[in-house]
């Protein structure tokens, strides 16, 4: 035995201390982990997340699982015997229905049994795949849906064609910029203000040489619709509907900040066009060709959003037939004289209970089809509207449109919890 000096210890070497360390039970939570921070990064609910890493914990005989799940960080504490660890991840969020998908069915089959080697090597192939998409397509999905809006919105073939083509360049600039990680309000801000300059660019060269006639105002807040939020507003809601705060007034806040940078180029673009955002038009078709036009519009525009946000084709389609079906149902009902907030609460049920019905078809999450379907009936241009009077110092058109965005988006998100609740027995309890 070797003797001490004064102030020396007797500290084991680096190999002693690896031998005292549980690592099995580090690696199972490392995966548990890994998982929900892939799912969050995604843009899954919270309650999505804590669920399915619940659910590979399971299967990877965790005891017991405790976590709490915000926008952009998650806290887990694992326990085992004995043994507990407590971890936390940080997580950059974004849109990637595509990994949700993989990410689920993978916690499904890892609830059966799995080993923590296995899982991560799954999850590093996840991790490292490209987006579903190549850029292309998903600039010429996002343009198709705006012009899709802009039909909705009661624009013509010049106002869908050029916000179409508007739409397709500042997808593209928003894209490269967020790749080069630049501040995303920024980013929302700038693709707006290029999206909105090329529709008034493309627009003014189509009335020069006479193909279109003028009266293109009320289509030009189309040309931003790619910047809703719409997965942050869907699942913010549902989190608000768990109770779980922390999340929900996260995303909600988050969701308000990016309408509220867009709006702004709204307002900035309008005032130096001399333009008039808060302008709307009458339909341009009668019946029944106004119907057609409506489903054809509302079968693009979901469409067009869920292969933006990389979803599987299978489930692009049936949540481009959910949405365009609901959305007529839902129009018809407000030219029939129904609120239109009452017809939206009976759109989100509608849409709840068709993704229920969708993903136990197809083994999908219920938010890959509800937020595609959903978010064609989102007033992005009331909102867009609301904030460039607000600006204006317009107060009562500001109040006008501001009750109607709220309104409305309110009930899709009480509809879309009722639907949870009739179909989930976990959403039916406290």
């Amino acid at each position: 035995m070797s003797a001490l000096g004064p102030g020396e210890h007797d500290e084991p070497t680096e190999t002693a201390e690896l031998r005292l360390e549980p690592l099995h039970f580090i690696a199972r939570v490392d995966a548990v982990l890994r998982l929900g921070r892939l799912m969050l990064g995604a843009g899954a609910s919270s309650a999505r997340v804590r669920d399915s890493m619940k659910r590979v914990a399971h299967g990877l005989a965790i005891d017991g699982l405790h976590s709490r799940v915000g926008m952009t960080d998650i806290v887990v504490t694992a326990q085992r015997g004995s043994l507990y660890r407590t971890r936390v991840a940080e997580v950059r969020p974004g849109v990637d229905a595509d990994r949700i998908v993989r990410l689920q069915r993978l916690s499904h089959r890892a609830e059966t049994g799995a080993t923590a080697s296995d899982l991560q090597a799954e999850l590093e192939e996840i991790e490292a795949s490209p987006p579903r998409y190549a850029t292309a397509l998903r600039v010429a999905a996002a343009a198709a849906a705006c012009a899709a809006f802009a039909l909705l919105n009661n624009g013509g073939w010049a106002e869908a064609l050029a916000v179409g083509l508007a739409v397709a360049v500042g997808q593209w600039l928003r894209m490269v910029l967020l790749h080069a990680r630049i501040n995303e309000f920024f980013v929302v801000f700038l693709s707006a203000v290029v999206a909105l300059l090329g529709y008034f660019g493309i627009i003014g060269l189509l009335d020069a040489v006479r193909l279109a006639d003028g009266g293109h105002d009320a289509a030009m807040t189309s040309a931003v619709l790619f910047l809703v939020p719409g997965f942050a507003l869907v699942t913010g809601a549902m989190d608000l509907a768990r109770l779980d705060l922390h999340a929900g007034i996260a995303r909600v806040t988050y969701a308000c900040l990016v309408l509220l940078a867009t709006g702004t180029a709204v307002w900035a673009i309008a005032a130096a066009f001399q333009s008039s955002a808060t302008l709307t038009l009458p339909p341009l078709f009668d019946e029944p060709a106004l119907s057609v036009v409506r489903m054809i519009a509302g079968f693009t525009g979901v469409l067009g959003f869920a292969l933006l946000f990389c979803t599987p084709w299978r489930i692009a389609l049936l949540a481009a037939v959910i949405g365009a079906i609901v959305n007529l149902g839902r129009l018809l009902l407000v030219d029939a004289g129904a609120m239109p907030a009452v017809a939206a609460a009976l759109a989100g049920l509608a849409v709840g209970v068709g993704a229920f019905a969708a993903s136990r078809w197809l083994d999908a999450p219920r938010v890959t089809l509800a937020v595609p379907a959903v978010l064609i009936m989102v007033p992005g241009a009331a909102a867009y509207r609301a904030i460039v009077a607000t600006i204006d110092g317009d107060t009562v058109a500001a109040v006008q449109y501001g009750v109607q965005s709220v309104s409305v988006v309110v009930a899709l998100a009480i509809g879309l919890t009722v639907a949870r609740i009739l179909t989930e027995r976990e959403w039916g309890r406290t």
